[in-house]
């Protein structure tokens, strides 16, 4: 409990204290290697042998608060003075019907918008191919 109190110590006082940020500062590409690793692949499969999509949720979850940890990284501390919870997807788009738990997935996201107490995260998933990346 103390070390977040001392934490606080490292909070900007106003928002003309912080540091200039753009949206490639937080982008991320992130490997899920179920075709590769027959081990993961594993952990994602249901008993008819399709991939758990609720595991994908969760996996989007994650590496949508870390890009916003990114995002609000302070390079002289180890730990975050923030605590970043996922508060609404608005929307999920899937071009195919299910996943192939034979293929990698690769996930992409950034930051795409910050106010005083939220942020906005784009992410995409990709199975098949490259990574075709929209970030500025």
């Amino acid at each position: 409990m103390e070390e977040r109190k001392l934490l606080h110590s490292f909070l900007a006082e106003s928002q003309k204290a912080l540091p200039p940020r753009r949206m490639k500062d937080s982008y991320i590409e992130v490997l899920l290697p179920l075709g590769s690793e027959p081990e993961l692949r594993e952990k994602y499969l249901t008993v008819q042998n399709t991939v758990r999509f609720g595991r994908i949720l969760e996996d989007l979850d994650s590496i949508g608060v870390l890009i916003c940890y990114m995002h609000v990284k302070i390079a002289s501390v180890k730990m975050s003075p923030l605590s970043i919870v996922t508060a609404l997807v608005d929307k999920i788009d899937m071009c195919k019907k299910s996943l192939s738990p034979e293929q990698d997935i690769k996930f992409c996201g950034h930051v795409s918008w910050v106010g005083k107490t939220s942020m906005e995260v784009k992410m995409q998933m990709f199975q098949a191919s490259l990574c075709k990346s929209t970030h500025p």
